[in-house]
């Protein structure tokens, strides 16, 4: 059993398909007041190369403490690579938080149509405004958000989005869900149009042990609801902590 400690949990938030991790903002600030016990560290990933989820895997591995207690959060894109790296089982891991994600193929599209329907060509202009709030923001979020999504974007090579897709729509985690030795919850969207409710059924069946929290929300849901996902994920924390050798940790604000 771990030694009880009082060091801060680290939690490595691992970004969705834009890989910039700058839309995890609202989150950081929402989690922070939540708990001063929790420090996020942002993990982004190049904007100019193009890396399948073997080297992202290798990237993010050499950022994970080699002491003290710390934890995952892998969203949407991020959640097959949160789970591998998990499965390294370094260090302290106290719990992996899976966000409007997957472990297979969440899309109608099949990976032998990927080659000659997903280019950059997809990336090069801006999703109109309603592929944008049916599958990212929602109906309700303001222009800012929009533009702000849009922009993020922007700073990504297109090629290197395409390829991403690519690895999304041939990508299988079924293994590393299972032999994933960490408590798990994931934190659904109940408005997500991206990720559709099989998914989570296809979780809960391969991992019935899965806790699972439902925010209403769009896909963007550590954006568009912060306070509500960061109750989510210190609560969830706070409870994986005790699991894994009562580490003082993630304790709520009052």
């Amino acid at each position: 059993m771990l030694a009880p400690v009082t060091a801060p949990l680290r939690l490595l938030l691992l970004p969705g398909l834009d890989g910039t991790g700058a839309l995890f903002a609202p989150f950081v600030e929402a989690l922070s007041a939540e708990s001063a016990d929790i420090a996020p560290e942002v993990v982004s990933y190049p904007a100019d190369r193009a890396l399948d989820y073997d080297a992202l895997e290798a990237l993010v591995a050499a950022r994970l403490p080699a002491d003290g207690p710390y934890a995952l959060l892998g969203e949407s894109f991020s959640g097959p690579l949160a789970l591998r790296l998990a499965c390294r089982r370094a260090g302290q891991l106290v719990g992996v938080a899976l966000v409007a994600t997957f472990v297979t193929n969440p899309v109608w599209l099949v990976p032998s149509l990927a080659r000659h329907l997903v280019g950059p060509w997809l990336f090069r202009r801006r999703a109109p405004e309603l592929v944008a709030r049916r599958y990212l923001v929602g109906a309700r979020a303001d222009a800012a958000w929009l533009e702000r999504v849009a922009a993020n974007v922007e700073t990504v090579d297109p090629a290197v989005m395409a390829a991403r897709v690519r690895e999304v729509l041939s990508v299988d985690a079924r293994a590393p869900l299972q032999r994933c030795a960490a408590p798990l919850l994931y934190l659904g969207a109940a408005g997500d149009a991206l990720v559709p409710p099989r998914v989570l059924r296809e979780l809960r069946r391969l991992r019935p042990d899965l806790e699972c929290v439902t925010v209403d929300a769009p896909h963007l849901v550590l954006q568009l609801a912060p306070e509500a996902s960061a109750r989510a994920i210190a609560g969830f924390l706070r409870r994986a902590a005790a699991k894994v050798g009562g580490l003082e940790t993630a304790s709520p604000r009052r």
